[in-house]
């Protein structure tokens, strides 16, 4: 492959960075002194400075913590530390907000996870009221209080509970040793924590009114109140009979359907408002991978009722759930019907969740190989239900590991021994490849194109890419 030959390049001349370095110290105290396996701080600059993202948002040195592990959950960097400390730090300034030591200094069991949604919905609520808030101002101020700037008023009173409501599940939750804890997610305040009576099998997926549990003891999810403090107020079952080690991917709900796979090859539907049950997929094999939603839009043609005989295009939006198997098949599924709408075999087992963006979608099978396929492989653009039933793979990449961001021109991947790939998207051809070798933690977010990484005692980057990289 074209892939395989380009691994032959150089890597492509790094130029330096720039950009503002925001997000100094919280602490008065020196740093932490050097161990033989830190680097220094310019020899990770210089590190930073090979990377293909040149624009440097905001750089951070943790003074007393290490890293042990980071992730993004929302609008935050979460840092957890050997120490069993959780540090939260704005992504997008590099500002740490707060920091929480877990009370039983036992670590975290998977990485903290904040409510869905609920930090988006409460900016719109903010710019809402703000708006009405100049609307009453106006009306007042025009023609004094009337009927109009009553009603306006009556309408802000319901936005402002609605911000009260959206606020009380603004939270954080993560286990450690079966503890579920809640915390504020502006503050890091401990809001409540509930020893649970089951297992927990994998990160939790938590929304502004629920908190859903895969369980590694019973073959089921649960259903946690985040009003009722955790306590648990339903659970979804799989059809299997045995109960131990079932679900042990992580639970996906997009209102009102809650979505999960179990080791009896089977794909969940359940609505979450009346427990109904919608036919499970079936696959032909277990299933360790979680399930993404992804929503896309594609051109299709309908019969155009002003010109009878012709047809026009129109655009229309689908929302697909991607799973990959251990039957070595990747599948794309209606989120609505659960109806299959194509699969691709891959030669190689599947235990990590995929990753979609825009029109592509990026999986990584057990032997090594990363794939990305075409979302929407129609072949008849006049039939909208055409679908590729093998699906289209658009490339593939041998040595491939995970997709990290999309860029203005290139896509990038993480290849082996954490080495970066920049590719081009339509064939994968190899453009450039970045080695990191003090850069432990390499972390992204595939909603938009803020790159993260970090060394294992506490330095830390936030890079975007820049006009002037290629």
């Amino acid at each position: 492959m074209r892939f395989l030959a380009g691994l032959a390049l150089a890597a492509l001349a790094a130029c330096s960075g720039g950009g503002d370095t925001r997000g100094r110290s919280m602490y008065d105290g020196p740093d932490v002194l050097q161990s033989a396996d830190d680097p220094g701080a310019n020899a990770l600059r210089a590190e930073v400075r090979s990377l293909p993202f040149k624009h440097l948002e905001w750089e951070y040195k943790l003074t007393r913590h290490q890293i042990r592990r980071l992730t993004v959950s929302g609008t935050h960097l979460y840092v957890e530390t050997p120490t069993n400390e959780l540090i939260a730090i704005d992504r997008f300034v590099g500002e740490v907000k707060w920091i929480y030591r877990v009370d039983t200094d036992t670590p975290l069991d998977f990485p903290p996870v904040a409510a869905h949604g609920v930090p988006e919905m409460i900016l719109q609520i903010e710019k809402e009221l703000q708006a009405i808030n100049r609307e009453i101002e106006g009306i007042i101020k025009e023609r004094g209080p009337c009927k109009e700037s009553q009603e306006k008023q009556k309408e802000r009173a319901v936005k402002r509970e609605a911000l009260k409501v959206a606020q009380f599940g603004d939270n954080v939750y993560f286990f450690s040793r079966q503890i579920l804890y809640c915390l504020d997610r502006g503050s890091g305040t401990l809001r409540w924590s509930r020893r649970v009576e089951f297992v927990p099998s994998a990160q939790p997926f938590a929304t502004q009114f629920f908190i859903f549990v895969s369980a590694a003891d019973h073959a089921r999810v649960y259903a946690l109140s985040v009003r009722d403090r955790g306590q648990i107020i339903d659970f979804f079952p799989a059809d299997v009979e045995a109960d131990e080690n079932h679900i042990t991917a992580r639970p996906v709900y997009e209102d009102p359907v809650l979505y999960f796979c179990s080791h009896d090859g089977k794909v969940y539907f359940y609505s979450v408002r009346d427990k109904k049950q919608g036919n499970p997929h079936r696959t032909l094999g277990p299933i360790l991978a979680a399930p993404v939603i992804h929503r896309y839009k594609y051109k299709a043609r309908e019969a155009d009722k002003e010109n009878p005989g012709k047809t026009k295009e129109i655009e229309r939006e689908g929302k697909a759930l991607f799973v990959g198997g251990m039957d070595n098949a990747f599948y794309a599924i209606d989120a609505a019907s659960g109806q299959l709408l194509w699969r691709y075999e891959c030669a190689g087992p599947i235990k990590t969740s995929a990753v979609a963006k825009d029109q592509t979608v990026y999986v990584k099978s057990e032997d090594g190989a990363l794939f990305a396929f075409n979302v929407m492989p129609l072949h008849n653009a006049e039939d909208a239900t055409s679908w590729r039933r093998n699906g289209e793979l658009r490339w593939k990449i041998p040595l491939g590991e995970r997709f990290l961001i999309k860029g203005a021109t290139y896509v990038y991947v993480l290849g082996p021994q954490k080495e970066i790939y920049a590719l081009q998207e339509a064939t994968g051809d190899l453009a450039g490849r970045y080695k990191t070798r003090h850069l432990q933690f390499l972390v992204t977010n595939p909603a938009d194109d803020y790159f993260y990484c970090a060394s294992p005692n506490g330095h830390l980057f936030a890079l975007r890419e820049s006009k002037q990289d290629f």
